[in-house]
């Protein structure tokens, strides 16, 4: 079967270069690195202070620069798509809203996936309080400097942490000012456009975007609509650096969900579908009214770093993030359900570094975040439920508090080894308080340690070998803390009360590999292999399937390995450069637990029961993950000549069970290729380009 979308961007853009009194300074290594990658530092924690060559470090990590970011249209995610183990996808059926999986994990604005990965915005935690959940469509994608993947558990970005953490920079208005209008339009009601302006004067520097995008997509019921502003001011001088910013979202999502394999295979259709549509993926899953999600974010963050003296540097940050999201779920057994949640969350983060003398560095800090989260959850009437009138249901919230202190090693022992390590403490308390019902009101609390210990060390000119030990963890939400009694299923995620007590998931992982450089090429392979304890799984009841619980599974595994390579030029063809990448991956049940499936298929050749349950799947010890892929594989060709340059990506993502397949009974999901091609024409005074995406499942 074959998706083919082709979109027609046609730019316009004019830019004005102004004298300015500054140039942005180049990030610098060390000197004495045989492996030069000028431009490339790793975050840690929430503060730009206490970084490490990423030639060193014992762990990869991965730097995509603002000239790739600029040329994805839809979501931070499809940055990463073309990195080793990276795969997307797609359950709430918006482009908008996509799924990101890598080694195994996952981080997803679909409540109730085991959340495992953490995402940051100029050092401060954007993952959301009340499920652990990422909405790629409120990150600003079209503003930032560079997006960095730190892969396996981070100490130093605490919890969440699991399979890694995706650090996204924002850009400055240094260097010349500009001013910058798009506008583009293409199939299926794509149209949209931004404003841009950045410059310097008076010794400060400005950066701001404002931008809008709609689009009706080519499922039912796929309409979105984005709305984002973002402004950045800062002043930077010989000592000292500072920036305040703000980011305003405010969009509305449709969202027409995934399908039921039988639907698509042309099995029966729910009865309110009268007049489906010839290709059945054009369908959205209720048939109803539909899903949407309306969220809303204000977003105010603030940084500044000192040199005090040669050695010693501090650096400290702040933050106030406003977030009010409506969730409408249209249900087709039960009624249908709004979920209004606000959290307010805010935060401070104190660092220090210190380096007495080039090879050593040592950074401490503390951070602490406090979010506040409510939420009301009402009963509305539907097809099933005419006659139901509209009620509260839920009115529940918390005060989570957390703190974390840290410690950062960073040793060059030699002029080819160096050491890392790291020793983090994380506090987190998630009182419940249930302001219907009193008596349900609990506290939780969750004290980890983490830390990570490695070393690399050069074994030939431009050749590095790493290894390396790490421990991560993820704390409970409040979602899962209030729904983890199975005697008392939610239908979910909206149910909330005071359940029996979750656990904190925790992990080991070990990885070994090695990284080259040369002037032509640079190559990287990486094997990983993670052990998770009290892994967090949401369990559908087999009676009721649009009902679940939460429960911690004794074990599950995570063992892999990466492959990539990046050839930088073609003597036979200049201009041309390639990017591959490679992975296995396997994520696997390490433990016997009886979980449920609700869109696991009878056989065809029985007789339909509408009334049969059928059994839940018993998932062994080796069952695999549904949605991850065995193999994974990426190609991107960029070519560039003159006014022209010219982009095409090819993205292979192996056979997969599907959601309610944990037990690996049914056959294998189909394998898809992807391929987006992008070219363009740009001169001093504007750009005009293309996109062309396709999808084809064998």
């Amino acid at each position: 079967m074959r998706v083919l979308q082709t979109i027609l961007f046609i730019g316009s853009l004019a830019a004005v270069h102004l004298p300015a009194d500054a140039q942005e300074p180049p990030d610098t290594i060390p000197s004495d690195s045989v492996i030069a990658l000028s431009g490339v530092r790793v975050e840690v924690a929430r503060m730009r202070a206490g970084v490490i060559p990423i030639v060193e470090a014992p762990f990869p990590v991965d730097m995509i620069s603002r000239d790739r970011i600029e040329r994805v249209h839809h979501s931070v995610a499809e940055v990463l798509e073309n990195l080793p183990g990276v795969s997307l996808g797609d359950q709430v059926g918006s482009p908008f809203q996509p799924d990101l999986r890598l080694r195994g994990f996952s981080v997803s604005p679909v409540v109730g996936l085991p959340q495992s990965i953490s995402v940051f915005v100029d050092g401060v935690r954007v993952n959301e309080a009340d499920a652990s959940q990422v909405h790629f469509n409120l990150l600003p994608m079209r503003d930032l400097e560079r997006v960095e993947l730190v892969r396996g558990p981070a100490g130093n970005f605490g919890k969440n942490s699991l399979a890694g953490a995706l650090n996204l920079v924002t850009r400055r208005g240094l260097g010349d000012s500009q001013v910058e209008l798009e506008v583009f339009g293409g199939d299926f009601g794509d149209l949209g456009g931004s404003l841009l302006a950045s410059g310097e004067a008076a010794g400060f520097d400005l950066y701001s975007r404002l931008s809008y995008r709609q689009t009706d997509g080519w499922r039912m019921k796929n309409h979105a609509r984005q709305l984002q502003a973002f402004i950045k001011v800062g002043k930077r001088g010989v000592q000292s650096d500072a920036w305040i910013s703000y980011t305003l979202s405010s969009d509305s999502i449709e969202g027409p969900q995934a399908l039921p394999e039988s639907w698509l295979e042309g099995g029966a259709l729910p009865p309110d579908i009268s007049s489906p549509p010839t290709d059945r993926r054009e369908l959205q899953y209720t048939g109803g009214k539909g899903d949407y999600f309306r969220p809303r974010l204000h977003f105010f963050n603030a940084y500044l770093e000192r040199t005090l003296n040669s050695a010693l540097e501090i650096s400290l940050s702040g933050f106030a993030r406003f977030t009010d999201f409506d969730q409408f779920n249209d249900n087709v057994t039960e009624a249908d359900a709004m979920g209004l949640t606000g959290i307010a969350s805010g935060g401070s983060a104190l660092q220090v570094r210190y380096e007495p003398n080039p090879d050593v560095r040592i950074s401490s800090g503390i951070d602490i975040a406090r979010n506040d989260v409510d939420i009301e959850i009402l009963e509305l009437p539907n097809r099933a439920f005419p006659d139901l009138e509209k009620n509260t249901t839920e009115l529940a919230g918390t005060n989570e508090n957390n703190l974390g202190l840290y410690t950062d090693l960073f040793w060059r022992a030699d002029q080819r080894t160096a050491l890392h390590s790291s020793l983090r403490f994380d506090h987190v308390s998630v009182p419940f308080r249930d302001f219907l019902d009193p008596e349900h009101n609990g506290d939780n609390l969750f004290n980890q340690i983490t830390g990570a210990l490695g070393l690399s060390r050069e074994t030939l000119p431009g050749v590095r070998l790493f290894v390396g030990y790490a421990r991560g963890f993820r704390a409970p939400v409040i979602l899962e803390i209030t729904c983890a009694d199975p005697e008392d299923p939610c239908p979910l995620p909206f149910e909330l009360g005071a359940d029996p007590p979750l656990d904190p998931v925790t992990t080991d992982s070990w990885q070994v590999g090695f990284r080259t450089e040369r002037s032509q090429m640079s190559t990287g392979v990486t094997a990983y292999w993670s052990e998770v304890h009290n892994d967090l799984f949401s369990v559908v009841d087999p009676e009721q399937p649009t009902r679940g619980f939460f429960t911690n599974l004794e074990g599950t595994r995570r063992i892999g390995l990466e492959g990539s390579m990046t050839i930088k030029s073609i003597p036979v063809l200049p201009g041309a450069s390639i990017q591959g990448s490679v992975a296995w991956t396997r994520a696997t049940f390490e433990t016997h637990a009886t979980l449920a499936a609700p869109f696991l298929e009878g056989d065809e050749d029985e007789e339909e029961d509408p009334d049969q349950i059928l059994p839940a799947p018993v998932v062994e010890p080796g069952d695999r993950f549904p949605l991850i892929p065995a193999f994974t594989a990426g190609l991107a060709i960029s070519y560039e000549r003159g006014e022209y340059q010219s982009d095409l990506s090819l993205h292979y993502v192996g056979e997969r069970f599907l959601v309610g397949d944990e037990g690996n009974n049914e056959d294998f999901g189909k394998t898809c290729w992807l391929r987006p091609a992008e070219p363009e024409y740009q001169q001093s005074s504007g750009v005009c380009y293309a996109l062309c995406r396709g999808k084809e499942s064998t």
